[in-house]
């Protein structure tokens, strides 16, 4: 339970330094992560202008380790925790491995999206729609863990 607990401490701490350093880029981070295309890409770097993309840079070194807490977070809290305790061995399975594969798309999306701000050469637009798919199938696991534990939280509870 105390790795369970460090592990939510850090989450919350580089979530929290990772929402503060981003604030003042408009528009926000989840703007770029759902591009599918180079223009659209861009679009939003065009927006933010060298400082907000040189923060969008350097963001990097916050995200990967929050993306390596969540997802040991989200594994730790579906297998040495109580809380799926009511749902069935597979659903239980399967959540133990959503944070952890939603924390690999996220490592997806950043290392393509550093690929793209990094390219001294196009890149092929396939790359741009793989980023926002898996930016996409980040937020669907994340969204699918937090609304299965609310629900679990609610039934523990009675």
């Amino acid at each position: 339970m105390r790795a369970v607990r460090v592990l939510a401490a850090a989450t919350v701490l580089l979530f929290a330094a990772m929402a503060l350093y981003t604030a003042p880029l408009d528009p926000g981070i989840p703007a770029i992560q759902f591009t599918f295309t180079e223009a659209a890409f861009r679009r939003v770097l065009d927006a933010w202008q060298d400082a907000g993309v040189a923060r969008f840079r350097a963001h990097f070194a916050i995200d990967f380790p929050f993306l390596a807490c969540y997802g040991a977070l989200g594994y730790l809290l579906s297998t040495r925790t109580g809380l799926f305790r009511d749902f069935t061995r597979r659903v239980q399975s399967l959540l133990a491995a959503a944070l952890p594969a939603g924390a690999a798309a996220d490592a997806i999306e950043n290392a393509l999206q550093l690929v793209f701000l990094h390219a001294s050469t196009p890149v092929a637009p396939a790359l741009y729609l793989a980023a926002g798919v898996a930016a996409s199938a980040k937020w669907l696991l994340i969204a699918a863990f937090v609304g299965l534990a609310a629900r679990a939280l609610r039934r523990n509870r009675r």
